[in-house]
């Protein structure tokens, strides 16, 4: 479709028309009333349309931070398994409910242990002290109390572990990241572990593996058994505290930590939900948009952005459809999957159990990537025309917001949230494209992952992003297409990146065929400047087959094509492009 078409004059003027409508909306909200005499001249108010009237609701009345604070701070982070996921299911179920929406409780499948994490605490204590930042992996044993202890690092050969004899039960244990050199050898491991297990120490202390040692990361297995729990409690620390204690430690200082740590087991099996509500249709009630995002979270911190986010932005856009009186074509279904960390297992669940409604839900809208507002959504051309038509309102909506459509051949499914599961079924799922100033890696799974971390204007914006986007597919004059959805075969290039260098190449490779060698660095592609290894992965797979790159080659610039022409990918490409000719060509006739 070309900028000029009729259809994208009428979407221009569909903008500027409802931007216009809420400028009036919002100006009458403030203006002083007019004289007497001028309103007997006055043209009649217009009456806002459905989209108009939830906006300026949103505007008027958020309550999307206060959804969020509840979460965060009334009921906190929400393990699979665990009573307090439970109670945000049943606190999401009522709030649904309260605004006039059929809500329940789904059952999904449970786990054979149930956990939950309580207050902790960790100190250096001697030979100075300190509060120590750190966490546990879930379905792991905590303290039973506090315990202070001498800590010894772990040895790294016979004479260390010599020395160690009679000091270790009790005791923590350091574990470092030895050198290849001081590494102790198999055998030796075998028999300090052994003996770690015999007398009974404390437990372990590892350093943290998040970015620069800065990001403590919680995680865990739910795959235990309630008459063989794990018993070792294990300590993961944040990078720079871990350091200075194997310092003090190889100096010579007699360091001593405390550690009190409230992990509970309950015995299962613990049966696990999703929350579902519907805001049913008036036209065709089992005909279905569905919208939500995952309520479980890891209990390192509070799950604010992973994913209370999403769990708000999808409670404050039911609430708007809600209150503003709407009533959509189709059933608008909110749904909050839990065990998504574990496996997408909640979401997996419904499709299982759903399978006979599968085929008549339009799409499926996620928000699980953190508090960056919603900024676009990619879409096939086949579902184009009736996704620029929905989105229309959210492009004019604000500037300082852009949102963007962005045409792809094949919906993409990542595999890490709740779409893929609605995907791998034939069903058109959409993980909202995000943008902002927030560092999502910086609260992902870690310490940070705070109410206090989120943008709650980014949060007021993506909750009407969300209700719109959803009322405007449920208006549709039908389900979203779903031909050619599935992605096609990628371009790769058969070459490792370290940014825009090549860091090695494959020999079977199109990279390979051309020439390349590991330390070229990529400059451009068709001309266009690269300047990140995503900026190279992203341009590959646009336009046509056939690419250009400018290679830095040591003091020599190198220009070299990659053809992709034969492979299956472009063959399928070309293929879907002969089969949308031939549909608009017969639309003419």
């Amino acid at each position: 479709m070309t900028n000029g078409s009729p259809r994208t004059a009428f979407f221009s003027v569909l903008s500027l028309s409802f931007a216009f409508a809420l400028g009036a909306c919002r100006a009458s909200e403030t203006a002083p009333a007019p004289a007497a005499a001028a309103a007997t001249h006055a043209a009649p108010a217009r009456a806002l349309t459905d989209v108009e009237r939830v906006i300026a609701l949103a505007e008027r009345d958020a309550q999307v931070e206060e959804h969020l604070r509840h979460l965060c701070k009334e009921i906190g982070p929400r393990l699979t398994s665990s009573h307090r996921l439970q109670q945000a299911l049943e606190w999401t179920r009522d709030e649904f409910a309260s605004w006039g929406l059929d809500a329940h409780l789904e059952s999904w499948g449970d786990f054979p242990v149930g956990f939950d994490r309580g207050p902790q605490h960790g100190a250096l204590v001697a030979p100075e002290t300190a509060d120590l930042v750190f966490t546990t992996r879930a379905w792991t044993p905590g303290t039973s109390g506090p315990k202070r202890a001498r800590a010894y690092l772990y040895p790294r050969n016979d004479e260390e572990f010599a020395a160690l004899d009679g000091r270790l039960a009790g005791a923590w244990i350091v574990s470092p990241s030895y050198t290849k050199e001081e590494r102790p050898s198999t055998e030796l491991r075998k028999k300090v572990d052994a003996a770690l297990t015999d007398a009974g120490i404390a437990g372990r202390v590892r350093r943290a593996f998040g970015r620069k040692g800065e990001l403590v990361i919680t995680d865990g297995s739910h795959e235990i058994d309630w008459n063989d729990l794990p018993k070792r409690v294990e300590i993961s620390l944040r990078g720079d505290q871990f350091d200075h204690i194997v310092e003090l430690a190889r100096a010579g200082a007699e360091v001593e930590l405390e550690f009190d740590i409230d992990n509970r087991f309950y015995q299962g099996p613990v049966t696990q939900y999703n929350v579902i509500a519907d805001l049913v249709g008036s036209e065709k009630p089992d005909e279905y948009v569905i919208v939500g995002g995952h309520i479980d979270s890891w209990d390192g911190a509070e799950g604010a952005q992973d994913n209370g986010t999403g769990v708000a932005t999808t409670l404050e856009a039911a609430r708007l459809l809600a209150k503003s009186g709407v009533k959509p074509k189709r059933t608008i279904r909110f749904e909050l999957w839990s065990g998504e960390e574990q496996g997408l297992f909640g979401s997996e669940g419904f499709v299982r159990d759903h399978a006979a409604e599968l085929e008549r839900i339009s799409a499926v809208l996620v928000h699980d990537g953190g508090t960056n507002y919603l900024s676009g959504i990619v879409c096939t051309p086949e579902m184009e025309a009736d996704l620029r038509a929905v989105f229309a309102p959210v492009v004019a909506l604000d500037a300082a917001l852009p949102f963007t459509l962005e045409v792809s051949e094949g919906l993409r499914n990542s595999g890490d949230s709740d779409h893929a599961s609605f995907l791998s079924k034939g069903v058109p799922g959409f993980f909202w494209e995000q943008a902002g100033d927030t560092d999502y890696d910086f609260v992902h799974h870690t310490q940070n992952d705070t109410f206090e971390t989120a943008r709650q204007d980014y949060q007021r914006h993506s909750a009407i992003v969300v209700a719109v986007g959803a009322l405007g597919i449920a208006n549709l004059d039908s389900l979203l297409s779903r031909e050619n959805m599935k992605g096609l075969e990628p371009r790769r290039m058969g070459v490792q990146l370290d940014g825009t260098k090549v860091s090695s190449v494959f020999e079977s490779g199109v990279a390979a065929t051309a020439g390349w060698k590991e330390g070229d660095v990529i400059l451009t592609i068709d001309g266009v400047a690269m300047t990140s290894r995503n900026d190279i992965t992203a341009t590959l797979q646009k336009g046509g087959p056939k690419k250009t790159f400018t290679l830095q080659r040591g003091e020599e610039k190198l220009e070299m094509v990659l053809d992709w022409s034969a492979s299956n990918g472009e063959k399928e490409r070309a293929a879907r492009a002969e089969r949308r000719a031939a549909a608009t060509e017969a639309l003419k006739h």
